[in-house]
């Protein structure tokens, strides 16, 4: 009897102890936006008056190979961990189309721009609120390194496959700088990317560097292979 009640309470242990590891991750992104607003989503090491000119940079950077990946009749981009906006409403101006931002944190999304063409729906228990086959494209930045459990990563890439259409294109910058891992942020290299990714076929393309860590540019289409991406 006393083996089955052990049993049954590291079942519980488990349980709670993994659940309150995931929520606790919520929490931290939800306290951490209250506190800092807009500029939740940057490296803290950046001061306010530098916000614009980092997301500029960014956009200088990444935006031209965005549209080198593309086709010309993507219409619709779902942009992942959009935060408050800062690239949805460029990303609808470069397919000509439209933006789903989607984020877990309400009090961001509150304060993303709005746009006729821009949408934000608020993700609940790391579910992506659009239907199955939806989106031409997936841009991803800087987001997946806030995921530090790896059974809600997995699951986050879940639902991306669900959502993203044949052949439709996961745009994915990431941290890979090697260093350690803190509490609230994992640094994963390229090939764990890729590994996770397996549905879209990842290239890696180029990084570029803020404050002296490295930020990896990747790409891939969902059922084409990687010498098929530019």
């Amino acid at each position: 009897m006393k083996t089955i009640i052990k049993k049954i309470f590291r079942k519980l242990y488990h349980f709670v102890f993994n659940e309150e590891k995931h929520f606790s991750g919520i929490r931290y992104w939800k306290k951490r936006a209250k506190a800092y607003g807009r500029r939740s989503v940057f490296n803290l090491r950046h001061p306010e008056e530098e916000l614009e000119a980092v997301t500029q940079r960014q956009k200088n950077i990444l935006f031209p190979i965005l549209e080198q990946q593309l086709r010309g009749d993507e219409k619709l981009v779902l942009d992942f961990g959009c935060g408050p906006g800062r690239f949805t409403p460029d990303l609808a101006g470069i397919v000509h189309g439209k933006a789903i931002g989607v984020d877990p944190v309400e009090h961001l999304l509150n304060i993303a721009p709005r746009f006729p063409n821009v949408e934000y729906r608020l993700m609940k228990e790391a579910e992506i609120p659009v239907e199955n086959d939806f989106v031409d494209v997936v841009w991803i930045c800087i987001v997946l390194g806030g995921i530090v459990d790896e059974k809600v990563l997995q699951h986050s890439t879940a639902e991306i496959d669900r959502v993203l259409k044949k052949n439709g294109l996961v745009f994915l910058v990431e941290n890979t700088s090697n260093q350690p891992d803190t509490l609230h942020w994992k640094y994963r290299p390229v090939e764990m990317y890729r590994h996770l990714f397996g549905f879209v076929n990842l290239k890696h393309i180029s990084n570029y560097f803020d404050l002296g860590e490295r930020l990896s540019i990747m790409a891939g289409r969902k059922n084409v292979s990687p010498d098929k991406i530019l």
